[in-house]
């Protein structure tokens, strides 16, 4: 229980840590003193800064996978999976300015696939769609998905994302589930290949 404490604590000053200034200006001594613990006690939860990233963006997507309600559309499963990102905006931009640019966008390209390979699969229950054309489509949205919020970090965040991914759900209505009837009509490929 005092070790969850812990680390809990130390992810949370880490994350308020960046929200304040560059991923490159957090030190482990500055965020010990933060957090009122000492610097070993840092290193017996982490080996480093970077592993406490990664747990930070592990535990961040498995939130999201068992939060993710399969009654959700997959914008507002989008945007849920977004928050994070929305209420932390300023630590984002600094791990997107940082040498941990790549850890971030492994974790967008995670949280995209889990709702849409989530939101593609109920969909084709509906079809007898091909399952590598159920994978293809979920992993174009994916791909879409995952670049435009990389972009949207890129840029400085200045839109708001709830309101463009509302628009792009309103623009693609009915697209997954019609693309999904159309494999149901194409020849079966005979290439045999995985999608990651």
């Amino acid at each position: 229980m005092a070790k969850n404490y812990t680390k809990d604590l130390i992810r949370k000053e880490f994350i308020n840590l960046l929200n304040k200034k560059p991923l490159h200006n957090v030190t482990v001594t500055e965020l010990a003193k933060e957090c009122k613990i000492e610097r070993k006690t840092f290193y017996y939860h982490y080996e480093n800064l970077p592993q406490l990233i990664k747990e930070i963006f592990d535990e961040e997507l498995d939130q999201v996978i068992e939060e993710y309600n399969e009654t959700l559309s997959w914008e507002e499963g989008f945007i849920l999976a977004t928050k994070f990102i929305l209420d932390n905006k300023k630590a984002i931009k600094h791990m997107y300015e940082s040498d941990y640019k790549i850890d971030l966008e492994k974790y967008v390209f995670s949280i995209s696939g889990e709702i849409m390979n989530k939101y593609v699969r109920r969909q084709a229950e509906k079809t007898k769609a091909q399952d590598i054309d159920i994978k293809l489509i979920a992993y174009f949205y994916q791909c879409a998905l995952s670049s435009a919020l990389i972009q949207w970090v890129a840029t400085d965040m200045k839109t708001d994302p709830k309101v463009i991914t509302r628009r792009i759900g309103d623009l693609m209505d009915g697209n997954i589930l019609l693309s999904l009837k159309r494999s149901e009509g194409l020849k079966k490929l005979t290439q045999n290949f995985e999608i990651e």
